[in-house]
């Protein structure tokens, strides 16, 4: 289960954190001949989004083994580079998830909050592409009704096991009941081709491509595909498909618990951070504990939108979400280690809003789509009582404030008792005969383990690894960074930096 942040979070980090464009609701197409039918059809993409905007639609196969039976509507929208005269081509982007959506991010740059780094809009036509079952392709439906039953993520007891595994099973069934057979077609490797599918529409030669998180794992699966099609390719965050689910457990575990230790020691050494000259880590385990003891009133959820009270493991779920991104993302609203702190104060003087699990309020919501991926792309790993205490146990072992908690946590629960099979089971890439593919890990990223971009390395003999030494999720948003440079200038020219480069943050 790659990083995800849309798999779960308090209602003000999704709200704030939303930025793909509202699923359309198109369903399957009748069959056609081919794997991508017809031309790309450029239109304007609606009075709410930009006007510099266009988007566009592809039919590909619902089924690649099929090529020639249903098919599903892709959707995308692209931003025209800015200098005509010097543009390089198209680049697709993926701004991770699994279950995020391109044309939302490719929208915050229409709408001039330059999420991206600058030399990016000027020389590429930037391609927002919604993988299947994502925002405006054909969606995963599911009844947010079932997914919002109250239910804990961390159980004491077997009955309480038995509860969570019921609502892992109905809930997986609801998808099945309202999506179809796009349900067993999520697989990432299949999102590959429908890139590939992509990028031959587009006409622009061989791909460019910028992957974040789980786009780093898109990224892979295509390379693995199709590496001689590749240009340049961007990998940013690096999740990694090679590692079984208890290693991305752990690992994902242990980053989390390195975040948290690392913001305390920041709120120590800074006068500004609210927390300054308390016991951040005590004080942490003192709110979960008390929230466990008895759940922490959420006043921001009055309008319904999240839960109106908060448990210990929803605080030490959603912490994360805060911590994502040191300084904050203001593009698109993303905290920062400052509004973690915030968050912090006022959940122990009885305010837990901003950890609140938010609440699915359409069959098209943000977290089933990222469930659907997960559960298509890795085994389950939970099946009895006695699996669920041994991975608790490991969780509280590797990570002794956060205990386990993480997205990879929601994903491994809710395929349970997934109603259908694995399609793209984890396994060591193969990519042979790329041009050079530049890989980005930072040393403490909250969400992507850094091993995890050596073990890819390892893995794709033309890769370069490039490093940044700091904190934060992903490297391509921050603005007026070195490492955001060279990403942009490898996109551009080729170029990638000197293998195993270095950079502050």
């Amino acid at each position: 289960m790659p990083a995800a942040r849309v798999l779960s979070g308090s209602s003000r980090t999704r709200r704030i954190a939303s930025t793909a464009l509202a699923a359309c609701g198109l369903m399957l197409l009748s069959a056609t001949p081919g794997w991508a039918s017809g031309a790309i059809r450029w239109h304007g993409c609606g009075a709410q989004q930009p006007p510099s905007l266009q988007c566009g639609e592809l039919s590909v196969p619902l089924d690649y083994h099929h090529p020639h039976g249903a098919k599903i509507t892709l959707g995308f929208n692209r931003l025209r580079a800015a200098d005509r005269a010097h543009r390089v081509g198209s680049l697709i982007v993926n701004p991770g998830g699994p279950g995020g959506g391109g044309s939302g991010v490719v929208a915050v740059e229409a709408a001039g909050r330059h999420l991206w780094n600058p030399a990016l809009h000027e020389r590429f036509d930037l391609i927002g592409m919604d993988p299947r079952g994502v925002g405006t392709s054909t969606p995963i439906r599911c009844d947010p009704d079932v997914y919002n039953r109250p239910v804990s993520l961390f159980p004491t007891t077997k009955a309480q096991f038995d509860r969570l595994a019921s609502w892992a099973r109905a809930f997986g069934r609801s998808c099945r009941e309202r999506t179809g057979r796009l349900l067993g077609h999520v697989d990432t490797r299949s999102v590959a081709r429908d890139m590939e599918a992509l990028r031959r529409a587009l006409g622009d030669g061989k791909l460019n491509f910028l992957g974040l998180s789980y786009g780093a794992h898109l990224g892979s699966a295509y390379a693995e595909l199709y590496p001689k099609r590749i240009r340049t390719m961007a990998l940013d965050a690096i999740a990694n498909h090679s590692v079984s689910v208890n290693t991305l457990f752990s690992d994902a575990a242990a980053t989390y618990e390195d975040t948290l230790n690392r913001f305390a020691a920041w709120c120590a050494q800074t006068s500004s951070c609210p927390l300054h000259g308390r016991d951040v880590l005590a004080l942490f385990d003192s709110v979960v504990q008390r929230a466990d003891q008895q759940p922490i009133p959420a006043s921001e959820c009055a309008d319904g939108s999240c839960r109106p009270t908060v448990t210990g493991g929803e605080i030490r779920m959603n912490a994360l979400f805060l911590l994502v991104f040191k300084d904050g993302v203001a593009a698109i609203g993303q905290p920062s280690w400052n509004d973690f702190a915030n968050a912090l104060a006022r959940a122990e003087q009885g305010d837990a809003s901003a950890f609140s699990m938010h609440l699915a309020a359409s069959p098209t919501d943000d977290p089933f789509a990222a469930l659907a991926i997960n559960c298509a792309d890795y085994p389950p790993e939970i099946v009895t009582y006695e699996d669920f205490v041994a991975k608790t146990l490991l969780g509280r072992v590797v990570a002794p404030h956060t205990r386990g908690a993480s997205e990879a946590w929601l994903g491994i629960l809710a395929c349970m008792r997934w109603p259908v099979p694995v399609t793209y089971l984890p396994h060591s890439i193969m990519v042979r005969g790329a041009p050079p593919i530049l890989l980005v890990g930072s040393t403490h990223d909250p969400e992507t383990n850094y091993v995890w971009a050596h073990e890819l390395r390892n893995q794709m003999p033309s890769a370069v690894l490039l490093t940044r030494d700091g904190d934060g999720h992903t490297s391509s948003w921050l603005q007026n960074s070195r490492t955001s440079d060279a990403i942009a200038h490898y996109l551009i020219t080729g170029e990638t930096p000197p293998p195993n480069t270095v950079y502050p943050d």
